[in-house]
């Protein structure tokens, strides 16, 4: 087992950790707050094209700002598209149409057509792609210093096993982590049995792990499952989440060191 550290101070030993992607190891605040504005403005398109009149488009923007959590030119790291899986935005903006009188079907038959077009609009701007999820200041050399100490690294995220590779390839990762889960991977988090499935797969026990995330639903599933060493990390965003559920606290990601038992 590696001795894991916070600002020099020992937190418990561990045999793996496992790690949240967006705003823990991913920079990917510009990214989401592009694909949170093109989403809108699709949208809004959409209800144009219905000919839906300016109030109730005026109160479909405010409600889609909301529930993204966008507000100027910030994406809230504790709001749906920085937290949730695409399925469950595609559900949260389904219900958003639903409220201007299109039936269950067509509003969920709207929400996912929008998201497709989205990606496809963005996948062929080169522009929108350079702003695609780049580590954060300290990821790689954190990374590959627990790689060096013999520690499991894992990834578990919501984002599809497609948005995973991505990642990956473009930040030269490819030999970093030993286990993946997406939101394709059932359960998803954040219920705790996604963790302790991932522990199985891993052959380990939860008590012999830690997880580390921006996300305070993270957090809880990861105490839910009875990992001893749950840490919040705030050093992702502009606009540092608010988190309530962590055990340990770091800003940086260079406040985590691994010595190794042996």
């Amino acid at each position: 087992m590696a001795e894991l550290l916070i600002r020099n101070s020992s937190v418990g030993f561990i045999k793996a950790i496992i790690f949240d992607k967006d705003g823990t190891l991913s920079n990917s605040e510009e990214y989401l707050l592009e694909l949170a504005k093109t989403r809108i403005k699709f949208a809004v398109n959409k209800f144009r094209k219905s000919k839906i009149n300016n109030l109730k488009i005026i109160l479909l923007k405010k409600l889609l700002n909301s529930i993204y959590g966008l507000s100027k030119e910030a994406i809230s790291a504790n709001g749906s598209l920085a937290i949730a899986s695409r399925e469950q935005n595609i559900i949260s903006t389904a219900t958003v149409f639903n409220l201007f009188g299109f039936d269950w079907f067509q509003s969920h038959s709207m929400s996912e057509e929008l998201f497709d077009e989205v990606d496809i609009f963005l996948s062929n701007n080169r522009e929108n792609m350079q702003k695609s999820r780049t580590l954060i200041p300290g990821a790689f050399d954190l990374l590959v210093s627990l790689k060096a100490k013999g520690v499991c690294i894992a990834l578990m995220t919501n984002d599809t096993q497609a948005g995973i590779k991505e990642f990956i390839f473009k930040n030269k990762l490819e030999r970093i982590f030993d286990y993946l889960w997406s939101a394709e991977n059932k359960p998803s988090k954040p219920k705790p049995e996604a963790v302790i499935e991932l522990c199985k797969k891993m052959n380990l026990n939860p008590s012999e792990c830690a997880l580390i995330s921006d996300a305070d639903t993270d957090l809880r599933m990861a105490k839910q499952a009875d990992l001893p060493i749950v840490v919040g990390f705030t050093g992702g965003w502009k606009n540092p989440p608010t988190l309530t559920e962590e055990k340990f606290l770091i800003e940086k990601l260079n406040e985590l060191k691994i010595h190794s038992s042996n």
